[in-house]
């Protein structure tokens, strides 16, 4: 039995193309646009002071704006760290799995010292402007440099300080009220230096308490009360966020990621810059897990398409798909930035007396990023894309044979199933036959689907001189496959040893545009004390502030107990789950 793969292009909604900012075309498209709930975002972040050396971790939590809970609406998320200049100092994109992602930010020498603000969203929280976006107050002292202006108290021997009164109760540890639901408890009060420590948490309200958590154990600060935002006051603060959109006709419309991560651009005549319409366009992440999708040119010549895979390359490439692609020039276009105007910053500021503590601190973050290779964060490994969608290729390793002087002459030595056609306009093509048929039975209309280092290469002529020398090795699959409208016999993938056939390629033939890579999903470390090993840990300095970091923890039981170690910081540390 054949098995066809199909490369889906972009489905088309009834209310039209999708567009980043998507304008209604009549009345009854921005009801349907209407019908679909809006979102907010909350982020869990582990300190609300940072210093150069220490990260910002983070834990997102997606919500459906008109239900409250988790929302499966959009499949990315967006963290940005913002300056009083209203400047983006980092931004950063988080996969959301079922409204959950996280992340982490390491803060640079090269940011100075001031007040910021942490800024969480999704491209559908857009359209109702920063009051609907999660925002937060980050100071940032950064000792390595001289402009100190933006944080220093004028006032001697003062610090200003937000109006923050906690309620505790008598306990195991002291609790800040919330509705008893879960209660925190640690086998004793005080710990030595290196001490384990043993937190359990207990649930009450059985299936009440279940859900989805993060945890932070941190040394409480002292220096400045600049604490994150609590869950409890931000359920409080956004409680009256849009529940649906409020645009109007006309208005641009910033639509959700529903499908993964949103690309668009726009072909248009390089002639006299007409919009094509109609147009095939071929998206591209190069790469071995390269990954394809197709998209039609609308009226304005606007295409678009969702990626919904993880991907490590730098590119996305688009190119069209057209016998005189010369004809046409293409970009790839981008979203409009967030007004930010209305932000309104804090004026946290730090006294000279504390500079003793400042520089304390400063050296035990030195310390401690001197000692990161033993002490490491381990990445989760995703899934890749399979770029043959399941297929059985065949590969040749072209160093297992004699090579020859062209791909033309390799393909006719080595790869049996493959040829070179000429057509009767002169050009030549490549040639797969199909898995199980006949030798005397080749293909009449559809050649190969032809890609090098995951660049696709539309003209077959272009290859067939190609020095096989910079060949690494050709994959072959024979299944039939269609990309868009357009139907395959098979797929040749050639990769280089290089990998650098992307940089001979003509620049006016495709349009490249940068990718950032999404957050890395991670473990972080933790540390462990065992007697056994005490001759490699004993002499290796431990001024971790961070005691433990667990971004994402499901609450299924009544009981759960984490365990961590104390470090070599005295002070008081603030458990906040």
């Amino acid at each position: 039995m054949k098995k066809t793969l199909v490369l889906l292009g972009l489905l088309v909604l009834h209310y039209g193309l999708l567009n980043a900012q998507y304008v209604a075309k009549n009345p009854a498209e921005l009801v349907q646009l209407k019908k679909l709930p809006l979102e907010k975002v909350y982020v869990h972040y582990n300190t609300g002071v940072l210093f150069p050396g220490e990260y910002l971790y983070y834990s997102l939590y997606t919500f459906n704006a008109a239900t409250n809970k988790l929302s499966s609406i959009s499949k990315m998320a967006y963290v940005e760290l913002v300056g009083e200049d209203l400047t983006t100092v980092f931004k950063q994109k988080v996969t959301l799995d079922k409204g959950r992602g996280q992340g982490d930010l390491f803060i640079p020498v090269s940011i100075p010292s001031g007040n910021y603000k942490l800024i969480g969203y999704t491209h559908w929280m857009k359209n109702e402007g920063v009051s609907q976006l999660f925002q937060d107050d980050i100071i940032i002292v950064n000792p390595y440099r001289t402009d100190q202006e933006n944080i220093l108290d004028d006032s001697e021997g003062k610090i200003e300080v937000s109006d923050q009164t906690d309620v505790t109760t008598e306990g195991v540890t002291d609790q800040t009220n919330d509705d008893g639901t879960l209660m925190l408890f640690t086998d004793k009060k005080i710990y030595g230096q290196r001490e384990k420590v043993t937190l359990t948490s207990k649930n009450y309200k059985g299936r009440l308490g279940y859900g989805d958590y993060s945890l932070s154990v941190r040394l409480k600060e002292d220096m400045i009360r600049n604490a994150p935002l609590s869950s409890e006051a931000y359920a409080k603060n956004f409680f009256n966020v849009a529940k649906r959109i409020t645009n109007s006709m006309g208005d641009s419309i910033f639509l959700p990621e529903q499908r993964g991560e949103l690309f668009f651009g726009q072909v248009r005549t390089r002639e006299d810059q007409i919009a094509a319409t109609g147009k095939s366009v071929i998206i591209s992440i190069p790469g071995d897990n390269f990954q394809l999708k197709s998209a039609i040119t609308d009226a304005d010549g606007n295409f678009y398409t969702y990626i919904n895979k993880a991907y490590d390359a730098p590119n996305i490439l688009a190119q069209v798909l057209s016998e005189n692609e010369e004809a046409y020039s293409i970009r790839f276009s981008k979203t409009a930035p967030i007004d930010y105007d209305a932000l309104k910053f804090s004026d946290l500021t730090i006294s000279q007396d504390i500079q003793d503590r400042i520089l304390q601190r400063s050296v035990h973050n030195q310390i401690e990023n001197a000692y990161y290779g033993v002490k490491p964060d381990s990445i989760i490994s995703v899934d890749k894309k399979d770029p043959f969608d399941g297929g059985a290729p065949e590969v040749f390793i072209l160093d297992d044979y004699t090579r020859f002087k062209t791909l033309r002459e390799t393909l006719v030595e080595i790869v049996p199933n493959v040829w070179v056609k000429k057509l009767a306009d002169g050009k030549y093509t490549f040639w797969v036959r199909e898995d199980m048929e006949s030798y005397d039975n080749a293909y009449a209309t559809d050649p190969p689907l032809v890609l090098v280092d995951g660049v696709f290469v539309p003209k077959h002529n272009d290859l067939l001189d190609y020095n096989a020398h910079n060949i690494e090795k050709l994959t072959i699959l024979r299944d039939p496959l269609v990309m868009g409208s357009k139907k395959y016999h098979g797929m040749v993938v050639i990769k280089t040893i290089a990998g650098n056939y992307l940089e001979t390629v003509p620049k006016t033939n495709f349009a490249s545009s940068t990718l950032a890579i999404p957050a890395a999903k991670k473990n972080y470390f933790k540390q462990h004390y065992d007697p056994e090993n005490a001759i490699k840990t004993d002499r290796v300095p431990d001024f971790r502030y961070q005691l433990l970091w667990e971004p994402q923890i499901s609450m299924q039981d009544g009981e759960e107990v984490f365990e961590f170690y104390s470090s070599d910081v005295p002070g008081e540390y603030e458990i906040v789950l």
